[in-house]
């Protein structure tokens, strides 16, 4: 099965000219006036069971080959894709495409970041997906087959939905990102067969992770397009009351409970003015990949001037929001990245004028990726993962740290600051040399973030940090441990010798492939010199069988890329320094414990003096492949690579059958 198979007609995508050369450049030092209190994004409201649309969702559900029986999920929310013109974004009024609750509209004036879903574990929850975009410009589309349709963005308002890091099935009705839903306003003759609405059904496993997840459109040669005006929203999964996890463990031991948290969505939204008081902006896609204005004509008749000030960071839609505290107190902050290509390493500095500078606020890390840390000693008795910012040498601890720090695309980091001292103090991007990180050759995104106020008051909370043994506890649900790393208790460590890799695989940026305006004209962004290619029937570019455990290389020759991979988690647990001089991989760095990953960052190595592509640190991880069958992608979650063709499909495969399981 390949794109666009399960609607049951020939996909239909389109061609349009594509990105400037390879990476998204970083944003510095954006540095903005203190903003407004930090406000969550909306919780998705459920559905009624017994109304309308619960209805028309069941009928559609039904109608899906194997579904024939499915009853209502034990959850149900309404998400639209749509097009809004009344996004607030700073001083800006934006229109952009959008995901909204299609069971509680935003009021007039909302912020741009989809509403929060909420997944119980152990239970099913479905997502009633209606979409109506329109877009600014030229949107043509053609059918799949076209030779150059794997590797040059198209149709944007083509879309579905990726629940991005949970374990649930690939299969349809779930998360199926090899399906394509068209808007309502399209008519050309090679999507008009596509659906506009589709019932997605989610089976969270009763042994799932709890932790911060997201979702986001998938729609290959659309992702860039969707999420870079602000598609997007964290996904909270949640465990039961006294089921011993992380969340329960938190609250009943550290007094940190649901009340204590700040979901933090991150995106870098880009944007043309259509004023010029510069007050009123719109999304033009194809200029988000190519540059330009679109003729008026195209676009609402409206002329288009570009934002040359840079793209600033926000957070759930605000432009540097605060948090007030109280001296003592901790919160838990959900960091989600759903930026297109932004990458932060998030650091606390001073910003007041008292001399000495009161103390930072502590800053403590309990998970990435949703995925809660395993402790480095299982009987330690210390505040753990405390961030040490002053590490330099890059050994064990340091790429440890490095590796949690950095929050590139995609990724998700759970920290706990902790206040220790009155004063105000900002949570910005570090620059190269200010903080650890797995960022080499390349420059992360140094923006200003948020803003925390600490008063003079102590808190009344009680509350306490969690200690490194908290993190060995045997209820705390994690990924399959893959055959390669030994097991002690409750407790995975790194192997004491590096494991035979199974799957080895080069991201590599073509230069030649570009002409001079930067504009690829033949693939030039590939993983094992390969591009994208979801033609239906053929097989899967990459096949894993259920069951196994998989060793993974993972590098980079030429370019900044994000691995990601869907259903099922891998843990990272080595970096493999290259020796430029001697042209090899020198001895791997060890992780002090496997780190739980769904998406990765790693760059190239410097070029040699004759130009020639030059490896970066290889990442070495592991996986195993279990519950489910299908097929799914993996992929650069730099969306630009990924919309022109940095993309493999994948298939887990029955090792009996060599088929998928039944739905």
């Amino acid at each position: 099965m390949g794109l666009g198979a399960m609607a049951g007609t020939a996909a239909a995508i389109s061609i349009m000219p594509i990105t400037a050369r390879a990476a998204i450049p970083a944003i510095h030092s954006t540095r903005l006036a203190t903003g407004d209190p930090i406000a969550s994004p909306p919780l998705a409201t459920a559905v009624s069971p017994t109304g309308a649309a619960a209805q028309s969702y069941l009928g559609q559900l039904t109608g899906i080959p194997g579904q024939a029986a499915a009853t209502l999920p034990d959850i149900l929310y309404a998400l639209n894709a749509q097009t809004r013109s009344d996004i607030t974004l700073g001083p800006v009024t934006l229109t952009a495409t959008s995901f909204t609750d299609g069971n509680s509209p935003p009021p007039a004036g909302a912020v741009q970041v989809g509403p929060t879903l909420v997944f119980q574990r152990g239970q099913s929850t479905g997502v009633w997906f209606n979409n109506s975009m329109t877009v600014c410009g030229p949107n043509d589309d053609i059918g799949m087959m076209a030779p150059d349709s794997g590797w040059r963005p198209h149709g944007f308002t083509m879309t579905n939905l990726h629940t991005h890091g949970l374990h649930v099935t690939p299969q349809s009705p779930s998360d199926n990102v090899l399906l394509m839903i068209r808007s309502t306003a399209d008519s050309n003759h090679h999507v008009i067969g596509q659906p506009t609405s589709y019932p997605y059904y989610y089976a969270v496993p009763a042994d799932h992770p709890v932790g911060t997840f997201w979702y986001h459109p998938h729609k290959h040669g659309a992702v860039a397009s969707q999420v870079g005006p602000g598609m997007s929203g964290a996904l909270i999964v949640r465990g039961e009351a006294g089921d011993g996890d992380l969340d329960d463990l938190l609250a009943t031991q550290c007094k940190i409970t649901a009340a204590d948290e700040i979901v933090a969505v991150m995106q870098t939204i880009d944007l043309n003015y259509t004023n010029a008081a510069k007050t009123a902006a719109i999304f033009y896609p194809a200029g988000y990949y190519i540059g330009g204005s679109p003729d008026p004509s195209a676009c609402l008749d409206l002329t288009l001037t570009p934002n040359t000030a840079g793209t600033a960071t926000s957070i759930n839609g605000q432009y540097n929001p605060t948090v007030a505290m109280d001296i003592g107190q901790i919160v838990r902050l959900r960091l989600v990245n759903a930026s297109n290509g932004q990458t932060y390493i998030p650091k606390l500095k001073y910003t007041g004028t008292a001399s000495p500078a009161p103390a930072l606020p502590g800053v403590y890390a309990i998970a990435v990726d949703g995925i809660a840390l395993l402790p480095r000693d299982a009987t330690g008795t210390g505040a753990y993962f405390e961030i040490d910012y002053s590490l330099t040498t890059k050994d064990s601890a340091y790429y440890t740290t490095a590796e949690i720090l950095t929050l590139a695309p995609g990724q998700r980091l759970d920290l706990l600051i902790q206040a220790n001292a009155a004063g105000s103090f900002e949570l910005y991007g570090a620059a190269p040399g200010e903080a650890p990180t797995v960022v080499e050759n390349n420059t992360p995104n140094t923006s200003n973030l948020m803003t925390f106020v600490i008063s003079a008051n102590t808190s009344t909370k009680g509350q306490t940090l969690p200690t490194e043994a908290l993190f060995a506890t045997a209820t705390i649900q994690r990924p399959a441990v893959p055959d390669s790393l030994p097991v002690s208790g409750s407790t995975v460590g790194v192997p004491a010798t590096m494991p035979v890799a199974t799957q080895s695989l080069e991201f590599k940026t073509v230069d030649a492939n570009f002409n001079a305006s930067g504009v690829p004209t033949a693939p030039a962004f590939l993983i094992n010199d390969q591009h994208f290619d979801g033609e239906p029937g053929k097989p899967a570019q990459l096949q894993l069988f259920k069951g196994d455990s998989d060793v993974w290389n993972l590098y980079s020759s030429n370019d900044a890329h994000i691995f990601h991979i869907h259903i099922n988690s891998f843990a990272a647990f080595a970096r493999v320094p290259y020796d430029v001089a001697n042209r090899g991989y020198e001895a791997p760095v060890y992780y002090q414990m496997p780190i739980w990953r769904d998406t990765i960052y790693f760059d190239a190595g410097t070029a040699d003096t004759n130009s020639n592509f030059v490896p970066g640190t290889m990442v070495v991880a592991a996986s195993k492949q279990v519950d489910f069958t299908g097929e799914f992608v993996l992929h650069c979650h730099n969306l630009f690579h990924e919309d022109n063709g940095m993309m493999l499909t994948v298939a887990i495969l029955d090792p009996e059958t060599g088929g998928f399981d039944k739905q």
